[in-house]
């Protein structure tokens, strides 16, 4: 086994911190159990919607049917490969859906897919946790690159 390249430290996050890095980024990963099929973990295009929630669309079909067999989860991340550095942040909770049409304020978020979202989906995460990989001296890599 070789030694790491860069000393790093795990620190884990607040849920202040993890809403600041979630809304840094606009990709994640929606993750639900399914019946009788491995978990469901595909990527979405999201936003953040006031204070505490994320809202994506979705047509018909395999996320909406998910939803209803429990907790779900959206995981967003940043990996910097070259450092062996970055985040994850996981949201957990019970999301439920809408045709956009019923939607009281109209989520800000258009899908990347392409094909019919006639559906929002919104997650009011119950738990938030985050945690983040960082260099222990950012000032260098130890090839003298920030």
């Amino acid at each position: 086994m070789t030694a790491h390249p860069h000393e790093t430290e795990l620190e884990e996050l607040t849920a202040a911190e993890c809403w600041q890095l979630v809304r840094s980024k606009v990709i994640g990963r929606f993750a639900a159990n399914r019946v009788d099929h491995a978990p469901l973990v595909v990527p979405v295009n999201y936003a953040v919607d006031g204070d505490d929630a994320i809202v994506f669309r979705s047509g018909a079909g395999t996320k909406l049917d998910s939803i209803r067999h429990g907790l779900v989860a959206v995981q967003v991340d940043e990996i910097d490969e070259l450092h062996h550095t970055g985040w994850s942040v996981i949201l957990e909770g019970h999301a439920r859906w809408l045709p956009a049409a019923q939607e009281e304020q109209p989520a800000a978020v258009e899908p990347w897919a392409p094909g019919d979202h006639p559906y929002v989906i919104r997650l009011r995460p119950t738990s938030v946790t985050g945690r983040r990989i960082r260099l222990v001296r950012p000032e260098t890599d130890g090839r003298g690159y920030r």
